[in-house]
């Protein structure tokens, strides 16, 4: 295959995921019963503006169409153009199809973008383990998003801020240290193996026989649940944890942080303890009470290795822990809740 075959894109892979992108957002707003209060414009502005994001979550995760898309970005002229510059035209778009348009964060969010891609695109190509523009980068797009500090700029419908934002970071993270960083060995493949779901239904059994005991010993889970179990509720928890929790979290902590540290130590637990205590404090704010919060950073900690467990055993790829994730999220929030 020739530079010119690779870096020819799969059109009818992207219009498919699209389609089905699309018409997932559609299912998921209709079940959430966000449908009730939307206006035809709203729903425009959430599809154009997130669906055109989650087929490229998608389609970024075959191998082959992501290595034509970073040969595709190697041959033009602008790569940051059609890159940076496309994301913040999906921003600007929602906003203006939904009459909020606010040139002031479409500012900010630009030049974030392209500062992001910029500063990635100016390390050198393959180079191993984590440098301090990496560290940079991988800060500038996780904190303000795990912190919500971004959450006002977006300009859709309010319940899906945290969506849009979440596949956003995705996709530039994947686009960064893919295609313009070169580093296909971080393992973002969504093409599922027996392999991996094995390794990911191994490490949730596990990981469950560990946390439960304690989480309930501590007070920080009840069962049984409160609330009835619906199947169709079950199912769109599935997939908004693995497109906007799973996805992200074991991108940046896994791909990212985990792979990279693992290049820079000789010893590997060091690389798996620094990532899974860096998962667990990004936890600290997400309840108020103390010991509450010691109870989940230090349990999201022990989730982080063996996330990261499954990520290793999976020979790095990303979805082995993503399932183990999903899972885990999925059973604490039906179960345990």
């Amino acid at each position: 295959m020739n530079s010119h075959q690779r870096g020819k894109l799969s059109w009818g892979l992207w219009l498919t995921w699209l389609l089905l992108s699309s018409a997932l957002i559609v299912g998921l707003m209709a079940v959430d019963g966000e449908s009730d209060t939307m206006t035809p414009i709203g729903w425009a502005a959430v599809v154009l503006g997130l669906a055109p994001l989650m087929a490229a979550q998608f389609v970024l995760g075959f191998p082959k169409e992501a290595a034509r898309v970073r040969a595709r970005l190697n041959a033009v002229r602008w790569p940051l153009l059609s890159t940076a510059g496309g994301v913040t035209g999906l921003f600007i778009l929602s906003g203006l199809v939904a009459g909020r348009f606010d040139p002031y964060a479409a500012t900010i969010f630009g030049f974030g973008a392209f500062a992001a891609l910029g500063t990635l695109r100016q390390i050198e190509k393959g180079k191993s383990g984590l440098t301090w523009a990496d560290a940079a980068v991988w800060l500038l797009l996780w904190i303000p998003f795990d912190l919500r500090w971004n959450q006002d700029l977006w300009f859709g419908k309010d319940g899906f801020v945290y969506n849009w934002w979440a596949v956003a970071i995705t996709v530039v993270a994947i686009i960064g240290w893919y295609a313009f960083r070169e580093l296909p060995d971080f393992g973002y493949r969504l093409i599922p193996k027996m392999r991996d779901l094995g390794i990911g239904l191994l490490a949730t059994a596990a990981l469950l026989v560990i946390v439960v005991p304690i989480g309930m010993a501590v007070d920080f889970i009840t069962f049984p649940p409160t609330e009835p179990i619906e199947p169709l509720t079950v199912l769109v928890y599935f997939i908004g944890l693995f497109l906007t929790v799973a996805i992200p979290e074991e991108l940046f902590f896994r791909g990212i942080l985990l792979h990279g540290l693992d290049q820079m130590f000789k010893r590997r637990w060091v690389g798996l303890l620094l990532s899974s205590l860096a998962f667990g404090l990004m936890h600290w704010n997400n309840t108020g009470d103390l010991s509450a919060r010691i109870a989940y950073c230090s349990l999201a900690s022990v989730a982080g290795v063996f996330y990261g467990w499954a990520y290793r055993k999976s020979g790095n790829n990303i979805l082995a822990p993503v399932i183990t994730h999903t899972l885990i999220d999925l059973i604490w929030r039906v179960l345990f809740r």
